[in-house]
Protein backbone atom coordinates (compact mmCIF):
# COMPACT_ATOMS: atom_id res chain seq x y z
CA UNK A 1 0.00 0.00 0.00
CA UNK A 2 1.33 3.44 -0.95
CA UNK A 3 0.21 4.85 2.40
CA UNK A 4 2.28 2.43 4.47
CA UNK A 5 5.37 3.09 2.39
CA UNK A 6 4.90 6.83 2.64
CA UNK A 7 4.32 6.76 6.39
CA UNK A 8 7.39 4.59 6.90
CA UNK A 9 9.36 7.28 5.06
CA UNK A 10 7.98 9.81 7.55
CA UNK A 11 10.42 8.39 10.10
CA UNK A 12 12.88 11.03 8.88
CA UNK A 13 10.32 13.57 7.67
CA UNK A 14 10.49 17.09 9.08
CA UNK A 15 8.09 19.86 8.22
CA UNK A 16 9.18 23.46 8.75
CA UNK A 17 6.76 26.27 9.41
CA UNK A 18 7.52 29.88 10.28
CA UNK A 19 7.55 29.25 14.05
CA UNK A 20 7.45 25.47 14.33
CA UNK A 21 9.23 22.37 13.18
CA UNK A 22 7.23 19.15 13.01
CA UNK A 23 9.13 15.92 13.40
CA UNK A 24 7.97 12.36 13.97
CA UNK A 25 7.22 11.71 17.63
CA UNK A 26 9.94 9.78 19.49
CA UNK A 27 9.62 7.41 22.41
CA UNK A 28 11.68 9.79 24.56
CA UNK A 29 8.93 12.44 24.06
CA UNK A 30 6.32 10.36 25.87
CA UNK A 31 7.16 11.45 29.42
CA UNK A 32 6.58 15.11 28.66
CA UNK A 33 3.53 14.30 26.55
CA UNK A 34 2.01 12.33 29.44
CA UNK A 35 2.46 15.33 31.77
CA UNK A 36 0.49 17.48 29.31
CA UNK A 37 -2.26 14.87 28.94
CA UNK A 38 -2.77 14.84 32.70
CA UNK A 39 -2.71 18.64 33.11
CA UNK A 40 -6.37 19.73 33.55
CA UNK A 41 -5.80 23.07 31.78
CA UNK A 42 -4.46 21.22 28.72
CA UNK A 43 -6.69 18.16 28.97
CA UNK A 44 -9.88 20.22 28.84
CA UNK A 45 -9.30 20.66 25.10
CA UNK A 46 -8.54 16.99 24.34
CA UNK A 47 -10.84 14.29 23.01
CA UNK A 48 -11.18 12.52 26.35
CA UNK A 49 -9.90 12.52 29.91
CA UNK A 50 -6.42 11.19 30.53
CA UNK A 51 -6.55 11.50 34.34
CA UNK A 52 -5.96 7.78 34.87
CA UNK A 53 -3.74 7.29 31.83
CA UNK A 54 -0.52 5.42 32.63
CA UNK A 55 2.97 5.38 31.18
CA UNK A 56 2.31 1.79 30.02
CA UNK A 57 -0.80 2.93 28.12
CA UNK A 58 1.16 5.77 26.53
CA UNK A 59 3.87 3.34 25.37
CA UNK A 60 1.23 0.94 24.00
CA UNK A 61 -0.40 3.85 22.09
CA UNK A 62 3.01 4.92 20.76
CA UNK A 63 3.76 1.41 19.51
CA UNK A 64 0.34 1.25 17.86
CA UNK A 65 1.00 4.52 16.03
CA UNK A 66 4.48 3.39 15.00
CA UNK A 67 2.99 0.29 13.34
CA UNK A 68 -0.07 1.98 11.88
CA UNK A 69 -0.68 2.39 8.17
CA UNK A 70 -3.25 5.09 8.90
CA UNK A 71 -1.80 7.36 11.60
CA UNK A 72 1.16 9.70 11.83
CA UNK A 73 2.01 11.75 14.91
CA UNK A 74 4.42 14.66 14.91
CA UNK A 75 6.16 16.39 17.78
CA UNK A 76 5.95 20.17 17.56
CA UNK A 77 9.15 22.08 18.28
CA UNK A 78 9.85 25.79 18.51
CA UNK A 79 11.87 26.33 15.33
CA UNK A 80 14.28 28.70 17.10
CA UNK A 81 14.96 26.78 20.31
CA UNK A 82 14.04 23.18 19.35
CA UNK A 83 11.96 23.01 22.55
CA UNK A 84 9.33 20.27 22.32
CA UNK A 85 6.02 22.10 22.87
CA UNK A 86 3.24 19.79 21.69
CA UNK A 87 1.95 17.16 19.28
CA UNK A 88 -0.14 17.09 16.15
CA UNK A 89 -1.43 14.14 14.21
CA UNK A 90 -3.30 12.80 11.25
CA UNK A 91 -5.42 9.83 12.27
CA UNK A 92 -7.64 7.34 10.51
CA UNK A 93 -6.07 8.13 7.15
CA UNK A 94 -8.31 6.58 4.52
CA UNK A 95 -6.01 6.18 1.51
CA UNK A 96 -8.79 5.04 -0.82
CA UNK A 97 -11.17 7.93 -0.07
CA UNK A 98 -8.30 10.35 0.63
CA UNK A 99 -9.41 11.73 3.97
CA UNK A 100 -8.27 11.79 7.60
CA UNK A 101 -8.86 13.25 11.04
CA UNK A 102 -6.56 15.85 12.56
CA UNK A 103 -5.61 16.65 16.14
CA UNK A 104 -3.27 19.12 17.80
CA UNK A 105 -2.18 19.98 21.32
CA UNK A 106 0.22 22.67 22.42
CA UNK A 107 1.18 21.33 25.84
CA UNK A 108 3.60 24.07 26.84
CA UNK A 109 1.24 26.79 28.05
CA UNK A 110 3.86 29.54 27.63
CA UNK A 111 3.41 28.94 23.89
CA UNK A 112 -0.36 29.53 23.91
CA UNK A 113 -1.65 32.62 22.12
CA UNK A 114 1.64 33.27 20.29
CA UNK A 115 0.84 31.75 16.89
CA UNK A 116 2.49 28.34 17.40
CA UNK A 117 -0.78 26.43 17.11
CA UNK A 118 -1.79 28.40 14.04
CA UNK A 119 1.58 27.77 12.38
CA UNK A 120 1.32 24.07 13.19
CA UNK A 121 -2.20 23.83 11.74
CA UNK A 122 -1.02 25.47 8.51
CA UNK A 123 1.93 23.05 8.26
CA UNK A 124 -0.06 19.88 8.96
CA UNK A 125 -2.80 20.94 6.49
CA UNK A 126 -0.23 21.50 3.75
CA UNK A 127 1.37 18.14 4.53
CA UNK A 128 -1.98 16.31 4.43
CA UNK A 129 -3.36 17.96 1.31
CA UNK A 130 -0.24 18.28 -0.79
CA UNK A 131 2.36 15.75 0.40
CA UNK A 132 -0.17 12.99 1.16
CA UNK A 133 -2.57 14.21 -1.54
CA UNK A 134 -5.59 13.85 0.73
CA UNK A 135 -8.82 15.57 -0.26
CA UNK A 136 -10.36 16.34 3.13
CA UNK A 137 -9.49 16.68 6.80
CA UNK A 138 -11.99 16.47 9.65
CA UNK A 139 -11.60 17.40 13.29
CA UNK A 140 -13.60 17.70 16.47
CA UNK A 141 -13.46 20.72 18.75
CA UNK A 142 -15.47 21.70 21.81
CA UNK A 143 -17.64 24.79 21.63
CA UNK A 144 -15.73 26.47 24.48
CA UNK A 145 -12.43 26.23 22.58
CA UNK A 146 -12.95 29.51 20.72
CA UNK A 147 -9.22 30.01 20.14
CA UNK A 148 -8.94 26.75 18.18
CA UNK A 149 -12.23 27.28 16.33
CA UNK A 150 -10.98 30.66 15.09
CA UNK A 151 -7.71 29.11 13.86
CA UNK A 152 -9.56 26.32 12.06
CA UNK A 153 -11.92 28.80 10.38
CA UNK A 154 -8.93 30.94 9.37
CA UNK A 155 -7.53 27.97 7.43
CA UNK A 156 -10.80 27.08 5.73
CA UNK A 157 -12.44 24.52 8.00
CA UNK A 158 -16.23 24.62 7.85
CA UNK A 159 -18.67 23.50 10.51
CA UNK A 160 -20.45 20.41 9.18
CA UNK A 161 -22.15 19.03 12.28
CA UNK A 162 -22.85 19.88 15.91
CA UNK A 163 -23.11 17.06 18.41
CA UNK A 164 -25.32 18.70 21.03
CA UNK A 165 -24.22 18.45 24.64
CA UNK A 166 -21.93 15.49 23.91
CA UNK A 167 -18.98 16.53 26.08
CA UNK A 168 -19.08 16.89 29.87
CA UNK A 169 -16.60 19.36 31.31
CA UNK A 170 -16.52 21.44 34.47
CA UNK A 171 -19.99 20.38 35.59
CA UNK A 172 -21.66 21.21 32.28
CA UNK A 173 -22.44 19.52 28.97
CA UNK A 174 -20.93 21.21 25.90
CA UNK A 175 -21.48 20.88 22.17
CA UNK A 176 -18.82 19.23 20.02
CA UNK A 177 -18.26 20.82 16.63
CA UNK A 178 -17.30 18.60 13.71
CA UNK A 179 -15.37 20.66 11.18
CA UNK A 180 -13.99 19.76 7.76
CA UNK A 181 -11.54 21.23 5.31
CA UNK A 182 -11.88 20.14 1.70
CA UNK A 183 -9.08 20.55 -0.80
CA UNK A 184 -10.01 23.10 -3.40
CA UNK A 185 -9.99 21.09 -6.62
CA UNK A 186 -10.67 23.20 -9.70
Amino acid sequence: MAGKKFLNNCQVQKISGKKTLLRVLRKKDLGKSLIWLKDPSVNMFLSHSFDDYTEEQEIKWFEFVQNSNNDVVFAIEDINTNLYIGNCALHKIDWENKNCEMGIVIGEKDYWNHGYGSDTVRSIINFALFDLNLKSIKLEVYRYNRRAINVYKKYGFKLIKIEKKSHFYNGKYWDTYIMELKKNIS
